[in-house]
């Protein structure tokens, strides 16, 4: 017997790229098709629909056209209220699982295929709750994924009598899976390596999260990841001959040649202008925005500082190599340079702890053999974290890489006076910086203000009230 799995990842509700591979796995007919979670949140068509029209995610009626057998909940789909995750639940035709959320969703369905039984359980990286902005997890217990897997592929095995056992997964690998060797903080963020070395009866293992491209056979076990943002899909033949089991997984890409869904409306409204600047708002390259004041993030914490009223301003760029915003800006602009439905809040922060979150974003980069300044591997270590690097506006301050770690701030001042560890000040900040992730609890406090608006929209609204631009650059920051 014959027959075929395909499973998605972190399609992240990029819909006009997906209805390509919607097409791709109508004509495959898969027994099977599992969708491994971050299915809507975070693309320009999400915003659109979720915040602006306020509408069903047209994405939604795709799958269940599709005819999706499952979903498991990723971190992202607790972006939303939990009405909302609610009304995507009720909306879509097939179940969604998290074995590791008890009393929120069942955590593992069965199927059948020519006889075949067949068990689905879902796990979602614990976390998410560390991430949550918006309440939609406080009073939901997440259980440790590798243990609550652990647990249930057992469970399957002894009590389901599951005679195939998919593994699917929102996290990714901790280490190298051919070579064992370490590729993220073993934090418990990403646990596919133990799960996968440590847990015996999967046959089948997929994951996500990472984003990453993988289609494999280790030990027997079939491990898939595929990719994100619908650029593919991963495609499992299964061949069962006298209850053996033998697995041929693959990556398939997108066809870029087949018809796009378009959404007029969508693209109407993200093309309009909104307002002008005296001059490109832009940057070339990675580093620049990061290492020195510029119009651009003067920009965005003139912004910040205008909503909310706020002494200081803390900002986040995207991960872009190039950036900013054109003389003629549009709405699409403000999604690409702010693609975080975030909101603004304000903290209050002592002097010490501004002092100790600079020196923790300073920790990032290092100075390369060529004295360039480059992503520090020895601090951050394996991987670079850009995204717990941020820009403070309001202040002037002096990084000094060639110092100690800790040690690197060398100015830091307030209205021309230095900052003393003692003082208090009201800080904007976004929501998810305002949780304390990624080790960062000085920025977890509870908020004495917050914006009525996502600050994608509050940027929309800035730039109409005050075009044309004229950005001057108020305070002075510099990194060497």
């Amino acid at each position: 017997m014959k027959f075929t799995i395909i499973a998605t990842s972190d399609i992240h509700g990029h819909t006009e790229r997906f209805s390509q591979l919607a097409q791709m796995i109508a004509a495959r007919q898969p027994a099977l098709l599992i969708d491994n979670g971050d299915f809507l949140q975070g693309s320009h068509l999400s915003y659109y629909y979720d915040y602006i029209v306020e509408k069903q995610h047209p994405q939604i009626e795709l799958a269940n056209k599709l005819g999706y057998d499952v979903a498991v909940f990723g971190n992202h789909e607790f972006n939303y209220s939990p009405e909302k995750i609610q009304s995507i639940r009720d909306a879509c035709s097939f179940p969604w699982i998290a074995a590791n959320i008890p009393g929120f969703a069942q955590p593992y369905v069965i199927k059948e295929i020519n006889g075949l039984r067949i068990a689905v359980i879902g796990i979602t990286t614990h976390f998410t709750k560390k991430w949550d902005e918006c309440g939609s997890t406080k009073h939901l217990h997440f259980e440790n994924a590798f243990e609550s897997a652990k647990n249930t592929v057992k469970h399957i095995r002894d009590v389901e009598k599951a005679q195939l056992v998919i593994l699917s997964y929102h996290g990714g690998f901790e280490r190298d899976l051919h070579s064992g060797h370490l590729i993220d903080l073993e934090q418990g963020e990403n646990e596919g390596y133990r799960m996968l070395h440590e847990i015996e009866g999967i046959d089948l293992f997929i994951t996500g999260h990472q984003h990453l491209e993988i289609a494999t056979v280790q030990n027997g076990v079939a491990v898939v990841q595929p990719g994100g943002n619908a650029h593919c899909f991963a495609q499992i033949d299964v061949t069962v001959e006298d209850d053996t089991f033998s697995f041929e997984p693959a990556i398939v890409q997108v066809d870029p040649t087949l018809k796009m869904q378009s959404f007029p409306g969508f693209d109407d409204w993200k093309k309009q202008p909104i307002g002008t600047a005296d001059k490109a708002l832009t940057y070339a390259d990675f580093f620049t925005p990061r290492t020195k004041m510029t119009a651009y993030t003067q920009m965005l914490h003139d912004m910040q500082l205008h909503y909310t009223g706020a002494q200081i301003s803390v900002i986040e760029l995207p991960y872009h190599s190039q950036g900013g915003f054109p003389q003629r800006i549009t709405r699409e602009d403000v999604l690409h340079n702010l693609p975080r439905a975030n909101r603004l809040l304000v903290i209050q922060m002592t002097g010490a702890e501004i002092r100790r979150a600079i020196e923790q974003s300073a920790a990032v980069f290092a100075l390369n053999d060529q004295g360039e300044i480059d992503f520090s591997m020895a601090v951050y270590y394996p991987e670079p974290q850009p995204y717990i690097y941020d820009l403070w506006g309001g202040i002037d301050y002096k990084i000094d890489l060639r110092q100690q770690t800790g040690q690197r701030v060398t100015k830091l001042t307030f209205e021309g006076n230095p900052i003393q560890d003692n003082e208090i000040f009201e800080v904007a900040v976004n929501s998810y910086r305002a949780t304390g992730a990624h080790q960062l609890p000085m920025f977890q406090k509870q908020p004495i203000q917050e914006a009525d608006k996502f600050i994608p929209d509050l940027m929309m609204n800035y730039i109409e009230q005050t075009s044309p631009l004229t950005i001057q650059i108020k305070n002075d920051f510099q990194m060497k």
